[in-house]
C-alpha cells in the first residue's frame, strides 16, 4: 500500500511541478555494481532533501534508495541496487516541504555478452529509452575493451548507434577481457554501463617433432641432434631436454629448425635426449622418442697388440650393424670391421704411437650415428710421483662441482681420468682430461646435485701410456648440507666433514642468504660439522632462506695454497604471517601505537599494497611498503575518531595472491 501511495504521489508531483524539472545528466555504473547519478541542483528556499528512488520490477513501483540534505550536492551514489545484474530506472526529486520537484528519470545501460568459439565476443546492451539524457539523443554509443594483464587503460573499439557489437579478439594466450559501453551528452557527462568480463586462453599444444638421431662430431667431439620439425602452423621453436623425466637443456627459436649442437652434453657420457615443440603461447608438444648416444671405451690389453673396444647400444632407431673406424697417427679414419655385438678387438702396430677409434651405428634409410672418439698413445709406461685432489667445491644453485687436482706434470700422460661414485657405490669414469703440462689441473663436473640428493665421491687417476693406473688420488667427497627448522627463528645445519686435505679443516664458515638479499652474509663459524643459526634479528620480507658452508684448509698443502671448498646449497621456506591491529591512536607519542601498520613476515617483495578508506569509500592512504603505515592524517589534517576500512593485498610464500579486508578504530 505504501509503495502504491508513493507511486501516486510521485506521479502527482511530476504533473504539478513539471515546469520545475531539472535534468539528470548521466548514470555511471561502477565496478562493484553501484550507480553514481549526476543531476542539476535545485534553487529556492525551504529545501529539505534530495530523494533518490529506483524502480523495482518485483514491487512494480519506485522505492527510496537514498537521500542527501546538501542542496549543492550534484551527484549521488546508490549502493543499494546492483546494476551489474539488471537495468535500473532512477527518479531524483527535490523535497521543499510542501512541494516536491521532480528532477526527471534516467535508466542505467545494462551490458551483456557471449564468448563465442570463433574467438569473438558478442555484446548487446539496453537502451535508455525515453529517459535518455538531454543532449545524448543523437550521440553514438562508445564501446571499450580492457585486457587486465596487457593494458593499463581502456581501449576504444568503436562508436555506433546500434546496440549490438561483435568484437574480434586479438591473439591472446591468457588474460581477462573487460567491456563497457559509454554514452556522452552535451553537458560533458558520460553515462556508463556495467562491466562484463571473460577469461580467455590458448591451451592447444603443437604437434610433436620426430627426433631422427643424435651423433658425435669426430672432429669437435660435440653432440648434435637432427629432427623433423613439427607439422603445426603455430610453432615458435623447440626445447631440447635430457633424462627421464626430461629436463630442459636449451631453447631453439624457429619453426623450421631441425638441428642443434648440445654445448652442455659430454660425448664421454650417455645422453638420453629428446625434443619438444612450443608455440607462440609457449604451449609445449608431447616429447619425442628419446635417443641415447654411444660411449666408446678403448683399453689396450696389457700393452699388447690388441685393443679391446666396447660401447653401449644406440637407442632411438633399429641398428643394422656397428662399423668400427680407426685412425693411425695423422692418417684418415678407415673402417676396419663391423659387428652386431657391442664389443670388438682391434689389432694395432706397437711401433705406431697414436691411435684413435670411433663406432658408427648404421640404421635404415641411410641413418647413422657416431660415438665419441677414443685415443690411445702407445709408449713406455712411466708413472707420476703424486696425484692429489686438492678441492671438491659445489657450485652455486647446486649445478655442478668444481674440482682442482695437483699432479706430477713431469710425467707426460695421454689423458688424466676422473672417476665418480654415488653413495659409496662403484667408481665410474666421468671424464678424460687432457695433459697440459701444468701441475694444477681443474675440471667442472656439470651434474645437478638436486636431482636425487646423492653423495658423490671422486678419484683422480693418471694412467700410463698402456692405460694402466699405478698412481691415483685418495677419494674426496662433496659436503652435503642438511637443514632442519627448529622453530620460526632457528635453523639447525649439519654436513659431512670435508675429507680431501692431509692437513684437515681449520674452520667451517656458514653463510646465509635470504632470497630477497643480493648477497650472502657470514652468519657464524664452526669447528665441527654442525651449526645452529638464530634468525630472529634478520627476519626479512623473504619466504625462502638459502645456506651453504665453506671449509677452509688448516694450513697450506703440497701445492703451496690454503684451499677452500663449498658445500651444497640448502633452502628453507617460511610461511607468510601477518598481524593486523584493530585500533591505533595517531595523536599519541611516537612509538605509542600512533601508526596503523600490520606486522608482516615472509611477504613477497614488491607485492604488498595497503589502502585505507573512510566509511564512504573515500581513499585516505596507500602504501606499497610494509614498513610504512598510516599516521591518521589526510591532506595534512588528523582524521576524526571513527571506524575505518583497510584492504591489504600481497603474495604469500606459496606464490598466491591474498587480500585481507577489515575495519579498525581511530581513537583520540
Amino acid at each position: 500500500m505504501r509503495a502504491f501511495c508513493f507511486t501516486i504521489c510521485l506521479m502527482l508531483s511530476s504533473f504539478l511541478w513539471s515546469q520545475n524539472s531539472i535534468s539528470v545528466y548521466c548514470a555511471q555504473v561502477n565496478e562493484d555494481g553501484s550507480t553514481t547519478l549526476y543531476y542539476e541542483t535545485a534553487e529556492g528556499s525551504g529545501f529539505v532533501e534530495y530523494v533518490i528512488s529506483a524502480y523495482s520490477d518485483v514491487e512494480g513501483a519506485y522505492s527510496r534508495v537514498g537521500e542527501t540534505t546538501d542542496i549543492n550536492q550534484d551527484s549521488y551514489t546508490d549502493n543499494v541496487r546492483n546494476a551489474n545484474l539488471e537495468q535500473i530506472r532512477y527518479l531524483v526529486t527535490a523535497d521543499f516541504g510542501e512541494e516536491r520537484r521532480p528532477f526527471g528519470y534516467i535508466r542505467t545501460i545494462y551490458l551483456s555478452s557471449t564468448l563465442n568459439n570463433d574467438n569473438t565476443v558478442s555484446l548487446s546492451w539496453t537502451s535508455m529509452g525515453s529517459d535518455t539524457p538531454a543532449g545524448s539523443e543523437n550521440k553514438p554509443y562508445k564501446i571499450y575493451r580492457k585486457l587486465k594483464r596487457q593494458d593499463t587503460d581502456w581501449q576504444f573499439l568503436a562508436e555506433q548507434t546500434q546496440r549490438t557489437y561483435t568484437d574480434v579478439l586479438p591473439a591472446i594466450c591468457s588474460d581477462s577481457v573487460l567491456y563497457k559501453i559509454e554514452l556522452e551528452n552535451d553537458n560533458n557527462c558520460v553515462s556508463r554501463s556495467n562491466q562484463v568480463l571473460h577469461v580467455i586462453g590458448d591451451s592447444q599444444i603443437p604437434n610433436m617433432p620426430v627426433l631422427l638421431l643424435i651423433s658425435v662430431d669426430p672432429d669437435t667431439q660435440q653432440i648434435y641432434l637432427w629432427w623433423e620439425p613439427s607439422t603445426s602452423d603455430d610453432v615458435m621453436g623447440y626445447v631440447v631436454c635430457s633424462g627421464d623425466p626430461c629436463v630442459a637443456l636449451d631453447t631453439i627459436w624457429g619453426a623450421d629448425v631441425g638441428g642443434y649442437i648440445c654445448e652442455t652434453c659430454s660425448a664421454e657420457q650417455i645422453n638420453s635426449l629428446a625434443v619438444m615443440a612450443f608455440d607462440t603461447c609457449f604451449n609445449t608438444s608431447l616429447r619425442s622418442d628419446r635417443h641415447s648416444n654411444m660411449v666408446l671405451s678403448a683399453q689396450r690389453e696389457n700393452c699388447s697388440d690388441v685393443v679391446n673396444l666396447s660401447w653401449n647400444e644406440y637407442v632411438g632407431f633399429d641398428v643394422q650393424r656397428y662399423e668400427i673406424y680407426m685412425k693411425e697417427n695423422t692418417s684418415a679414419f678407415t673402417m676396419i670391421g663391423n659387428t652386431q655385438s657391442l664389443n670388438y678387438q682391434a689389432t694395432i702396430d706397437p711401433t705406431i704411437t697414436n691411435y684413435e677409434f670411433y663406432i658408427l651405428a648404421k640404421g635404415g634409410n641411410n641413418i647413422s650415428s657416431i660415438s665419441n672418439t677414443k685415443a690411445l698413445t702407445i709408449s713406455s709406461a712411466q708413472q707420476p710421483e703424486f696425484v692429489e685432489i686438492r678441492k671438491v667445491s659445489v657450485k652455486d644453485r647446486n649445478q655442478g662441482v668444481d674440482l682442482e687436482f695437483f699432479v706430477d706434470a713431469s710425467i707426460v700422460v695421454n689423458k688424466y681420468r676422473l672417476k665418480r661414485a654415488e653413495n659409496g657405490g662403484e667408481y665410474r669414469v666421468i671424464a678424460n682430461i687432457p695433459y697440459t703440462g701444468n701441475n694444477t689441473v681443474q675440471y667442472t663436473d656439470n651434474i645437478s646435485l638436486d636431482k636425487n640428493n646423492n653423495d658423490y665421491s671422486y678419484i683422480f687417476e693418471a694412467p700410463d701410456a698402456c692405460n694402466l693406473v699405478y698412481k691415483a688420488s685418495r677419494p674426496a667427497t662433496i659436503m652435503r648440507l642438511e637443514l632442519t627448522e627448529v622453530d620460526r627463528n632457528t635453523n639447525a645445519l649439519s654436513w659431512n666433514a670435508y675429507n680431501s686435505w692431509d692437513n684437515g679443516v681449520g674452520v667451517y664458515e656458514i653463510y646465509r642468504q635470504p632470497e630477497s638479499e643480493p648477497a650472502p652474509v657470514l652468519c657464524g663459524t664452526s669447528g665441527s660439522s654442525s651449526f645452529t643459526d638464530f634468525m630472529g634479528d634478520v627476519i626479512t620480507a623473504s619466504d625462502k632462506t638459502n645456506y651453504y658452508v665453506r671449509a677452509i684448509e688448516a694450513s697450506a698443502g703440497n701445492d703451496g695454497k690454503v684451499q677452500t671448498a663449498l658445500s651444497t646449497r640448502a633452502s628453507i621456506k617460511r610461511e607468510t604471517i601477518i598481524f593486523i591491529p584493530n585500533a591505533f591512536t595517531p595523536r599519541a607519542a611516537e612509538g605509542d601505537n600512533n601508526i596503523f601498520k600490520p606486522t608482516c613476515y615472509f611477504v613477497r617483495q614488491g607485492s604488498y599494497v595497503m589502502r585505507i578508506f573512510n566509511r564512504q569509500g573515500g581513499l585516505l592512504f596507500e602504501s606499497n611498503d610494509p614498513e610504512i603505515g598510516w599516521d591518521g592524517t589526510f591532506k595534512g589534517e588528523f582524521c576524526h575518531p571513527n571506524t575505518y576500512v583497510y584492504i591489504i593485498e600481497f603474495i604469500n610464500s606459496d606464490g598466491e595472491k591474498e587480500v585481507r579486508k577489515g575495519t579498525f578504530a581511530l581513537v583520540e
